[in-house]
């Protein structure tokens, strides 16, 4: 994952070659306004970083869990970048309104909330059958009530 610097209120990763009076448009088709930030090696405007961000999330979020260790490491960079991008447009030199400053910061906090819930999942016991689950529990029950 490259670090990213922010220079004259644009975010790119450390590394590329930008003069710092270019402008660059968002990459999305037919949007002609200047990008803010790099997501996955695309420049996004504002508006659209923010929807690439959602639907990342919402993926994320619909999915059950990494199959491999591969994909594990590849939903958690994704969601590390959307926080990281996040964080850094708050911190630019771009003018952000509240309700711009309110969509960074559910951003940030999903993407967190998603990390911590992928993480769990990946090293939580697997889920067991109806009968083992209710004789587990009965177990589980009658060591807290020997415990006492």
């Amino acid at each position: 994952m490259a670090q990213a610097s922010v220079a004259a209120g644009f975010c790119r990763a450390k590394g590329d070659r930008i003069s710092m009076g270019t402008r660059v448009s968002c990459s999305r088709i037919e949007c002609l306004r200047n990008a803010v930030t790099v997501l996955v090696d695309k420049d996004y405007c504002f508006d659209h970083f923010c929807s690439r961000c959602y639907e990342l999330l919402e993926r994320n979020q619909r999915m059950a869990g990494p199959s491999s260790s591969q994909e594990f490491r590849e939903e958690l960079a994704e969601l590390d970048e959307c926080a990281r991008r996040a964080l850094e447009i708050s911190f630019s030199r771009m003018e952000l309104n509240n309700l711009d400053r309110a969509r960074l910061l559910d951003i940030l906090l999903w993407a967190g909330d998603l990390t911590t819930s992928l993480r769990h999942r990946r090293t939580a016991p697997p889920d067991l059958p109806g009968p083992a689950r209710e004789s587990a529990e009965l177990a589980g029950r009658g060591l807290c009530e020997a415990k006492r």
